[in-house]
């Protein structure tokens, strides 16, 4: 449902002269991304930790056989391991989706606030979960995929090690130290993934909630990282409009620009965020 915020803002104060109210940004706490990282990830990392031992343990006979049935034997082992994990990430669309849930609820009260801070109106019988529909089944999509190339990743380094190992006739130990080391890679890589995917979902939410108010213009918030993109950077606190007709003016301060083709959060690993800026005119 459209909300014409600005409108009702206007009627909320009839002497003021205000152009334009700038909200504050709002990020989904670190607390999200360990919440997902718990949920879906983990159990998909500890599960092939779990699986490690055995292999280890048909690596060993192989290696100590060297017939030529060994490799096929080996790769068994390896693909059991996997068919039992994957029948657990069948599960992991139902976990997503309840943490996107969460996380959803959180953000929606957060808007909420921040909205009546700053323009005394309270929003909490004009949205509600299915106004981000969409936004919701996409990032549980894309994790419900993600989760299934963590898993599918392992299995690749696990067993790109193990045969290795077959082949040079390398010692068990070392071979079990690469297999750690390998799914050392993937934890790793799932937490960053799952970090990532908590700042998209809340960049994501900023965009609908802002539009879904009626708000064309925003201030760009650089993430503060060490490692920035240099472009994003050089947007820091710029003011953008997808209005056509408000670029070239001056609110708060700041010239309205045309925005950039990327949205704040939206490329790979992007931690900007966004500052809606209610224009009343």
């Amino acid at each position: 449902m459209r909300i014409p915020l600005a409108q009702i803002a206007r009627r909320a104060r009839p002497g003021s002269r205000r152009k334009a109210i700038t909200m504050q940004p709002i990020k989904l706490p670190a607390t999200r991304a360990t919440d997902l990282y718990r949920q879906a990830y983990a159990p998909v990392i500890a599960a092939w930790q779990q699986a490690l031992p055995g292999i280890m343990a048909e690596y060993e006979r192989s290696l100590a056989a060297l017939t030529t049935d060994s490799a096929a034997t080996l790769e068994t082992q390896i693909e059991t391991s996997a068919t039992q994990i994957g029948a657990f990430i069948l599960g992991v669309r139902a976990r997503v989706e309840g943490w996107a849930r969460m996380a959803e609820a959180w953000h929606r009260l957060r808007w909420r606030r921040t909205v009546q801070a700053a323009t005394a109106i309270d929003l909490a019988t004009m949205i509600g979960p299915q106004d981000v529909r969409e936004t919701l089944d996409s990032v549980i999509a894309r994790n419900t995929g993600l989760v299934r190339s963590v898993s599918e990743s392992a299995r690749q380094r696990i067993a790109d090690a193990v045969f290795r190992g077959l082949q040079a006739r390398t010692p068990p130990r070392q071979v079990a130290k690469e297999l750690a080391d390998a799914v050392g890679i993937e934890r790793r890589r799932a937490l960053r993934i799952a970090a990532d995917q908590a700042s998209k979902l809340g960049g994501a939410l900023n965009e609908e909630r802002r539009r879904q108010a009626g708000i064309t213009a925003y201030f760009w918030v650089h993430s503060g990282k060490r490692h920035p993109r240099e472009d994003h950077l050089a947007r820091n606190g710029k003011l953008y409009s997808e209005d056509p007709a408000r670029v070239g003016q001056e609110y708060e301060g700041k010239v309205v620009q045309t925005p950039p083709p990327d949205a704040p959060n939206e490329l790979p690993f992007c931690g900007c965020t966004s500052r809606a800026c209610l224009i009343l005119e």
